[in-house]
């Protein structure tokens, strides 16, 4: 399964949270599926660093349409993935990189199976969306901030009974259960 890890990529970002998002990148590893990130520091990259402890798979979707421009102009990792994707080179708005994270997050949820979503604000909650839309389910890695306070819950009870695309959603604090949820649903 490929896994998606959504969440926080820079702000004030707590060492709980860290902690359970480099927990969430551990148990993907350990049965056996691949992490998949925006390729972006933070609570997604503490994935990428918790897989790679136990030799997982790791790849990144970019918003940049090159690893020159995703380190200097993005100053994003690269360490720890075995693949990192790009924006085509001649997407319309490739100078743009508020558009090209949104194709980013379009190609990343695209690609998943299924996705976590730990702490987080609007690009998060845009990958939320995305996942909800196309009817993947979704663990919602409760106290690690952001949507996940109370955001998501709110979202759901506005728009669930008219437009339930058929993902569930799982809620849970421990890092190995949300995994372990998706991995059973």
């Amino acid at each position: 399964m490929k896994i998606g890890v959504y969440g926080s990529a820079a702000g004030g970002i707590g060492s709980s949270a860290r902690e359970a998002a480099r927990e969430v990148g551990k148990e993907i590893a350990r049965l056996g599926h691949t992490v998949v990130t925006g390729a972006c520091p933070g609570l997604p990259q503490e994935a990428v660093l918790g897989a790679n402890e136990l030799g997982g798979e790791c790849i990144g979707f970019s918003p940049a349409f090159d690893r020159e421009t995703h380190v200097s102009r993005d100053n994003f990792p690269v360490d720890g993935f075995r693949e990192i994707r790009f924006i085509p080179r001649d997407f319309t708005y490739a100078g743009d990189s508020l558009v090209c994270r949104k194709l980013r997050n379009i190609l990343s949820v695209s690609f998943v199976d299924c996705g976590i979503i730990v702490g987080g604000r609007t690009g998060t909650l845009n990958e939320f969306t995305l996942l909800y839309d196309l009817g993947k389910n979704i663990g919602v890695l409760e106290n690690t901030g952001g949507i996940t306070t109370n955001v998501i819950r709110t979202f759901l009870d506005d728009i669930q009974a008219d437009k339930n695309r058929g993902s569930k959603i799982f809620w849970h604090s421990d890092p190995k259960a949300i995994v372990n949820d998706l991995y059973s649903a």
